[in-house]
């Protein structure tokens, strides 16, 4: 009786075994690479009559198969296409109305959002991309100078054959220059659930020449070598692919209210602690006519404290830079340590001057709080109830907001003394 028992119960596992093993082999909802059109980038902008379009660059395959034929070498690496409808989300089905493929998103690097697109608001596009089970939320999201569907069209990478490589690098050179910044869907998801922070994404936009006037106003208005007063589709240029990526798209909530400029954007990351590297220019203290260039980087995070005093808070922060000389135009010995701690101070005095100016410039024009001071604020309260009462766009816009900056230029570059040249007196 008990080997009968252990026999049943050996063929019930046995059963279970066969069962779990059916169920679990196959790929029933596997798709072949050449079933599928691969997304890579989506741009979303308003249409007329309430309607919605969305662009998107596909990659075609057909450019990178070795068995291609004469066609594959000669076929373009991508191709963009836009399409209208009363919703953003039905335009998937109508591009697979023309597209022989089925569109996939797992590869998709890149989401743009139009200007006017994102004065309306931007949180029903975050959240619609985050319940996706094929898109990314560490996926870069930028606002277009303009339309989405202008950029993806005229953006023709020079030095790479896809898209998607050509954002993957340019977002490596925001470390470099720190024009703009690399935002993520989930970054700025995350600064909206955060409550009090005003978020941000990288400004993108497309170089037009009829934009000269703008250019040759903003050059005039500008004399000061420290500021870059150039945002995307007005880099004074020539030649080259019309893509630009400059300056950064201030919101409210999830609202688009405004744009800062290259410089601008250098110091909002230099105060929230992500400026990597930058080149910055000063005009000689010794020589009008003269420029010193030097390459300065974040040599550590920012000193913040907050004060909460009868009269109101007050917020000072410590930057800290340090780097090297790229160039000394007048060929004055700046390398002495008492020349040099005298350039380091007025260097210092101009950062300041810049913070300065942007922490009025988002008070007067309502933009709230972008460098994320709540962060700091937050351990002076006990309970998520307080935090979430909390009025902090009122205390940032009455604080007393004080930044110091300590610069050591610590490398001349390869030249340790500029010594005058030596030119013989003709007689």
């Amino acid at each position: 009786m008990r080997d009968k028992a252990k026999e049943v119960k050996l063929w019930i596992k046995i059963v279970c075994l066969l069962c779990l093993i059916s169920t679990s082999i196959g790929c029933m909802g596997a798709r072949e690479t050449d079933q599928l059109a691969f997304v890579l980038a989506i741009g979303f902008d308003k249409a007329d009559n309430n309607q919605q379009e969305v662009t998107i660059t596909i990659a075609n395959t057909l450019a990178f198969s070795s068995t291609g034929g004469s066609g594959g070498q000669d076929a373009p690496s991508y191709e963009t296409v836009s399409v209208k409808a009363p919703s953003a989300w039905e335009t998937g089905s109508l591009f697979n109305s023309f597209n022989s493929r089925e569109l996939a998103y797992m590869h998709t690097k890149l989401f743009v959002i139009g200007e006017e697109t994102a004065k309306d608001g931007i949180e029903k596009y975050l959240t619609a991309i985050s319940r996706f089970r094929e898109a990314r939320g560490n996926s870069s999201l930028y606002i277009c100078k303009g339309k989405a569907k202008d950029f993806l069209m005229n953006n023709k990478p020079v030095l790479e054959t896809s898209p998607a490589k050509q954002i993957e690098l340019i977002e490596n050179t925001s470390k470099i220059i720190g024009y703009f910044p690399v935002t993520t869907v989930n970054d700025i998801l995350k600064t909206l659930k955060n409550l009090h922070s005003s978020p941000i994404a990288g400004l993108v936009g497309i170089h037009k020449t009829g934009e000269d006037e703008q250019v040759e106003k903003l050059l005039r208005e500008t004399t000061d070598p420290l500021q870059e007063p150039y945002y995307a589709g007005v880099v004074p240029r020539t030649g080259g692919n019309k893509a630009e990526f400059i300056g950064t798209a201030v919101f409210n909530d999830d609202k688009m209210v405004g744009i800062l400029s290259g410089s601008e954007t250098r110091t909002m990351l230099l105060l929230q602690g992500d400026l990597t590297s930058s080149m910055y220019n000063i005009r000689d203290p010794k020589y009008d006519n003269f420029n010193i260039a030097v390459n300065l980087r974040q040599a550590r995070k920012p000193e913040i404290r907050i004060n909460r005093e009868a009269d109101g808070v007050k917020i000072e922060e410590t930057v800290f830079l340090e780097g090297e000389f790229i160039a000394i135009e007048s060929g004055e010995d700046y390398e002495g340590v008492e020349a040099k701690r005298q350039l380091e101070q007025t260097f210092s005095r101009e950062v300041e001057k810049q913070a300065r100016e942007l922490i009025a410039k988002t008070k007067e024009e309502n933009y709230g709080d972008i460098f994320q001071y709540d962060r700091y604020y937050r351990k002076e309260l006990r309970t998520w109830e307080e935090w979430k009462n909390l009025n902090w766009k009122e205390i940032y816009d009455e604080a007393e907001i004080n930044v110091i900056c300590k610069t050591n230029i610590r490398r001349p570059g390869l030249l340790r003394q500029t010594l005058p040249i030596l030119r013989t007196e003709k007689k």
